[in-house]
This record gives structure tokens, C-alpha cells and sequence, in this order.
């Protein structure tokens, strides 16, 4: 019995990293309170942890082996993968066009502004682009900070000593 305890208490502490494990309890692990002000007993927990645990333990033997987590996680990613194209399919012909598949994406213009304010912040000549040299710029100077001795080389002291100067 008690190997098969530790069995169980092991496939529960690999399984509850796991995105399916995860999801597969979600409902009835945290079940909703009827009030906002209740709370979550116990025994709810409990039952939800079990359906869970009976999901994912596809041959129903008591045990979840990594080869029915892999199956239930792949089930999860499938389920939100349809989810997500269902909503993009707005015309509901199991295809996606080219405009739904774009949608989803942000609109140009919004990454356009946010765009020109970080050009406009490296670009030293305020010609509205960016050099080579205009890019690496930031990052050379906290290279440059760094490199204490002026090496060409910022060594694992000098990052240390970069560290401690920044706790003060």
C-alpha cells in the first residue's frame, strides 16, 4: 500500500507542474463559491483533484504515467488550438482567410506609434531612423559601464562588482 501511495504522491507532484494536470482540474478544483466571501472547502478540492486524476488515468489503473499526462496535455493544447480558431472563424467554414487569420494580429498602427517613440529615443541625428551604430549604442554603453578595466572583455568580477554597486 504504500508503494502505491508513493506512487500516486509522485505522479501528483510531476502531473501538477504539467499544463494538463493543471487543466484538467481547473473546474472542479476550484470550484466557484455561491457568495464571493465563501470559501473553498476541502472536500471540494479533494473531488476535483480525483476527476482530474480520472481524466488523465486513461487506462484507469491508479496510476498516471508520463505517456497519459503527454496525451492529456496534447488533448489540452488541441482543445484550446480548436478554441482559438473557432473565434477566428468568423464566418464558420472550418477555413481560415487571410483576413480572419490577420485579425488577430494588432493593428498596424498601433505598433507604428509605439515604434516611433523607441526610434525617436536611439535616433541621435533625429533623422526618423536608425544606424547601425544608432542600435548598438544603448547596448554598448552598458557594455562599456561594465567593462571596468577596459578590456574589450566584461569578466565574471566585473559583473559581480556591477551587481553589489547596484544593491548600495
Amino acid at each position: 500500500m504504500t508503494k502505491s501511495y508513493l506512487k500516486l504522491a509522485a505522479a501528483v507532484a510531476v502531473a501538477g507542474a504539467s499544463p494538463a494536470f493543471a487543466n484538467a482540474a481547473a473546474p472542479a478544483a476550484a470550484p466557484k463559491p455561491a457568495a464571493a466571501n465563501q470559501g473553498v472547502t476541502r472536500a471540494a478540492v479533494i473531488q476535483g483533484r480525483d476527476a482530474a486524476f480520472k481524466k488523465i488515468d486513461s487506462n484507469n489503473d491508479g496510476n498516471i504515467t508520463a505517456a497519459e499526462l503527454a496525451a492529456a496535455d496534447a488533448a489540452v493544447t488541441r482543445a484550446r488550438m480548436q478554441a482559438e480558431f473557432n473565434k477566428l472563424d468568423t464566418n464558420h467554414d472550418g477555413q481560415l482567410s487571410s483576413a480572419e487569420f490577420l485579425s488577430a494580429s494588432p493593428a498596424p498602427s498601433a505598433l507604428t506609434g509605439n515604434m516611433s517613440k523607441t526610434i525617436a529615443a536611439f535616433d541621435k541625428n533625429k533623422d526618423g531612423k536608425l544606424t547601425a551604430d544608432e542600435f548598438r549604442a544603448p547596448q554598448l554603453a552598458v557594455f562599456d559601464k561594465l567593462d571596468s578595466n577596459h578590456d574589450g572583455t566584461v569578466s565574471a568580477a566585473e559583473r559581480q562588482a556591477a551587481q553589489a554597486q547596484r544593491k548600495q
